[in-house]
């Protein structure tokens, strides 16, 4: 006959057993998604529909719909809308978003109508080093010796696999290059300006405020490079239910994979799904050779490798420096006990990093 501790532990090893599947399997619908996007992204811009910035402000919308479902829909618990007009503070922070979006998702989209997809994604695991440029122009960070040691072999392999690639072609290469400088800029410039703010924002608040001011600049955008016109032709082409439903599809690809990484850093951290960016990258370009016309070198296979080991082994020094500074934050009694001891009343600052990553993700 099972004791009470017994049954206790076998419920405990249980509910660890499913939350650990349940981990597993969001971290592989997330990988596979991301890397699914892509594919899709690179074929619809350079096939079916070549107009990068209109589809990506369709994804927008689907964006905010989705939000919207989910405002009026969910538990409490999952989510609770955050009212900007109590804050203004947050202006701040939503007024960067779609700046940021613009320059780091919208160029790259755009970049993939004159790359391939395995110099794109080879190219974006370049953003760790433009990270770490800009934060230490702007803010004066200084990376530690072993992340400046994978930096420098990231900054090797990237190059190698680039330069040596058959595929090279200078325009793409620079709008991708142009997105990655959005990338960094945004994230280093958001939080110098909310530093010594909470941030209250939630990726659904982020979805619901963000997504109109982004579509104020996207569509223009899309004009100006006869997009619209294209749109057109595509529809007399291929027929308006097929383009129609390429559409919805990436849409509904789009918000999918916003939902699963949310859950996923929910339930885990932003860190965690970070450390799987180099393997998103690799995988992404191993499929591609074998969906698309590209070709690579000798020199190109040395430095992809070097490049997606480097990126890895950044992403893992970095969530070891997260792990820390968690360890190091006091509880909230403890927090209390100091604020006490100092009579001070204000809020602790807190790490917004993980928060701004994941927000300018979608």
């Amino acid at each position: 006959m099972k004791t009470g501790s017994t049954k206790g532990r076998e419920d405990k090893g249980l509910s660890g057993c499913l939350y650990f599947g349940c981990v597993l399997g969001l971290l592989v619908m997330c990988c596979g998604m991301s890397v699914g996007f892509s594919v899709y992204n690179k074929y619809l811009f350079s096939g079916p529909i070549p107009a990068p910035i209109l589809v990506t402000s369709t994804h927008r919308m689907f964006a905010f719909v989705g939000a919207f479902m989910i405002w009026m829909l969910a538990s409490p618990s999952f989510y609770t809308r955050m009212k900007i007009e109590e804050n203004p503070q947050m202006l701040k922070q939503i007024l960067l978003i779609p700046v940021g979006f613009i320059m780091n998702i919208g160029m790259n989209n755009l970049s993939l109508q004159y790359t391939t997809l395995a110099l794109n994604q080879l190219i974006r695991a370049f953003s760790p080093v433009s990270i770490a440029i800009t934060s230490f122009f702007i803010e004066g960070k200084v990376q530690s010796v072993a992340k400046g040691a994978s930096l420098s072999v990231l900054v090797a392999g990237v190059f190698l696999g680039v330069f040596s690639s058959p595929d090279f072609e200078i325009v793409g290469v620079l709008i991708c290059a142009a997105s990655l400088a959005g990338q960094s800029l945004s994230i280093v410039m958001t939080a110098y300006v909310m530093g010594g703010t909470r941030v209250k924002l939630a990726p659904w608040d982020v979805l619901l405020y963000a997504t109109l001011p982004t579509l104020l600049v996207l569509l223009p955008w899309a004009y100006s490079l006869g997009e619209f016109d294209v749109m057109t032709q595509a529809i007399e082409l291929h027929g308006i239910e097929r383009i129609v439903g390429l559409i919805i599809a990436g849409g509904c690809l789009a918000f999918s994979y916003n939902v699963a990484c949310v859950v996923f850093i929910r339930l885990t951290s932003s860190v965690y799904y970070g450390v799987t960016g180099g393997f998103r990258s690799a995988l992404a370009i191993v499929i591609s050779f074998f969906l698309f016309p590209q070709r690579i070198t000798m020199l190109g296979i040395v430095g992809t490798v070097l490049a997606m080991a480097a990126f890895t082994a950044n992403s893992y020094f970095t969530m070891k420096e997260k792990l820390a500074e968690k360890n190091d934050v006091p509880k909230p009694s403890e927090q209390r006990k100091l604020l006490d001891e100092e009579e001070d009343e204000e809020a602790i600052p807190v790490s917004r990093e993980d928060l701004i990553r994941t927000k300018l993700l979608q």
